[in-house]
């Protein structure tokens, strides 16, 4: 078993907007993770749960993490990437229920600063509750790029 850095050390996201608990782990093109939904959850509607386009993001926070273990690989920090697109995302149930322990995949399908991933979020029974592909721009020099660019 690989141990792998804290989160925080891999994903530029934090609390409340951190929806990545952990690595699980790597095997070939697919990086798991992992997130408990937390009770006091930004996107909680009391007595529903949280909904599940939610885990669009945990997808996209996933890839983050796959790209922050390749930089942490190099000593670098994490940084940020910009999301693309989105295609297929569909969600098997509409909620997702404070205190569940979600497993996110991202799988890499084309790498590179443009870069695809197939993703699933799955719940702890392994069921999937959504999946998408992932289109995502992750320049290596962030910030070479954000001074070249006319916002």
């Amino acid at each position: 078993m690989t141990d792998y850095p804290t989160i925080d050390h891999l994903v530029p996201h934090r609390a409340p907007m951190l929806l990545v608990d952990r690595i699980l782990g790597e095997e070939g093109a697919v990086t798991r993770a992992e997130h408990a939904i937390p009770a006091d959850s930004l996107f909680l509607v009391p007595g529903k749960g949280v909904p599940t386009y939610i885990a669009f993001e945990m997808m996209a926070q996933g890839i983050c993490a796959t790209d922050g273990l390749r930089r942490w690989r190099r000593g670098q920090g994490p940084e940020l990437g910009f999301l693309l697109g989105c295609r297929k995302f569909a969600a098997a149930r509409d909620w997702l229920q404070p205190g569940e322990l979600l497993t996110i995949e991202a799988i890499c399908l084309l790498d590179g600063e443009t870069s695809s991933y197939d993703c699933r979020v799955l719940d702890a029974e392994g069921a999937v509750v959504a999946t998408a592909t992932v289109n995502v721009f992750q320049p290596e020099d962030i910030a070479g790029y954000l001074e070249g660019t006319k916002l």
